[in-house]
């Protein structure tokens, strides 16, 4: 009735003003600069209109226009450069899963019509950062584009899984998820989400911290997190919580997954594979590229075992090392290897006598190969670190003669484990393996955290 009003008024007026003035004479302005958005196309903008715009009439907006963002905010345009190398991911690892498992038109129908992309994040006044948002099924703005490198694993997954989030706001819009997810976690929801450590929301029922800050950001990160991580890191995560967390965690999942074949026709867990199938693809997992203590990966640990996979050669030095400790009182028990940069790792044995468990420390220098992507070869640092646990070290060094001549002794390739499970490349607690150079029949298998 307003938007009525307010053209019958506009009549009004025009009659009025018709009535009142009979002087007539041609306009002399151009109607065409008020647009000031009008250029001529270039070959990004073809790109788009091809691979976006008649596909799935959605518009990239990548011309700065403060008017589709928050005015109190300071923020940067995106380079060109990086547009359509996130765009091109846009599309294989977001639009193409839907695709296989929706359906082909699934996203033509579903998609928000604009996509907005800003160079740097959205500063918030609570120390947070935004890194993408959507409004009202219509539009969704990608914040950090200017860090976007398509190579990168964790690069790639960040900025799908904020698609991810905000997409599902857009399905939950159309069609309203089960209110009894609401129930799983009543209590717990809080406005001060980003205060409380992840462990402590984990150990409530919720996947993440911002989980916290209401049902349907919860719901939404459930979706995004479960996509992204892959079943093997997210299950991984899941499994190694207490009994109540765990619990609440599998209910919410069979109402996402419930609510993706009841709402859309969707088999969420294809859908999941889908996508990391997608990501494997677009950016695989380099392992020597992930390592270090800021990055994905940040220790590799083993206990050798016959249960355990390992190669028979190591196994049978591991097992030598053991019977020698127990000449000496004690039990081996397993390794960790913690890499303190990305060229750098401590290794750590553990060993035991009664309830006491003691460490024994060795640092090595990593030196890869820069011609041949994987190759390295491990040399102790000398001299050694001081202190109680290097101290061990010497205690325990002829009992450990036969692995520590394995390790240092020869040239190894760090790639992924001969038994990878589907999907788990990337994912925490992954599997890595230390190869002999020209003998892949020898290796120390561990587990990447």
């Amino acid at each position: 009735m307003k938007k009525r009003y307010f053209i019958n008024l506009l009549i009004v007026l025009l009659l009025a003003a018709t009535s009142a003035c009979k002087k007539e004479g041609t306009l002399n302005a151009n109607l065409d600069a008020i647009d000031r958005n009008q250029t001529a196309k270039t070959d990004l903008d073809r790109w788009i209109d091809d691979n976006f715009v008649t596909p799935y009439n959605i518009e990239v907006k990548y011309r700065w226009d403060a008017f589709e963002l928050n005015l109190s905010k300071d923020m940067t345009p995106p380079e060109e450069s990086k547009v359509i190398p996130a765009m091109q991911t846009v599309t294989d690892v977001w639009i193409k899963p839907y695709e296989v498992v929706g359906g082909a038109d699934f996203m033509k129908i579903n998609t928000p019509k604009q996509f907005v992309l800003v160079g740097s994040p959205q500063f918030n006044g609570d120390g947070t950062i935004t890194l993408g948002t959507a409004e009202g099924g219509r539009k969704i703005v990608l914040y950090v584009i200017n860090n976007f490198n398509k190579t990168n694993t964790q690069n790639v997954k960040q900025m799908i899984q904020v698609i991810q989030h905000e997409f599902t706001h857009i399905l939950n819009q159309k069609i309203a998820f089960d209110q009894a997810f609401i129930l799983v976690t009543k209590s717990d929801y809080t406005a001060n989400w980003n205060i409380p450590s992840l462990d402590e929301a984990r150990s409530l029922g919720f996947i993440t911290q911002y989980s916290r800050s209401n049902p349907i950001e919860d719901f939404a990160e459930m979706v995004s997190n479960m996509l992204m991580m892959g079943s093997y890191e997210y299950n991984n995560i899941v499994n190694a919580l207490p009994i109540d967390p765990r619990t609440k965690l599998r209910k919410k999942e069979q109402l996402v997954v419930e609510y993706f074949k009841t709402a859309w026709n969707i088999d969420f867990y294809a859908l999941q594979q889908a996508v990391a199938d997608a990501v494997d693809k677009t950016a695989p997992v380099i392992l020597t590229n992930s390592i270090g203590p800021n990055n994905t990966y940040s220790s590799f640990s083993a206990s050798p075992t016959t249960e355990t996979p390992q190669s028979a050669e190591f196994l049978g030095l591991w097992n030598t090392a053991k019977t020698a400790l127990n000449g000496q009182g004690f039990t081996l028990d397993s390794y960790d290897m913690f890499f303190t940069a990305s060229n750098k790792m401590t290794l750590r044995y553990y060993f035991i006598r009664g309830t006491t468990t003691y460490y024994a420390d060795t640092d090595y220098q990593m030196n890869f190969d820069p011609t041949d992507i994987g190759r390295v070869k491990l040399v102790p640092l000398n001299p050694q670190p001081t202190g109680v646990t290097y101290g061990n070290m010497d205690f325990i060094k002829a009992s450990m003669t036969a692995v520590d001549n394995y390790i240092k002794n020869n040239e190894f390739r760090f790639d992924w484990a001969p038994n990878l499970v589907p999907g788990s490349k990337g994912a925490k607690g992954a599997f890595g393996a230390f190869y002999k150079i020209d003998d892949n029949s020898s290796y120390m298998i561990g587990t990447l955290n």
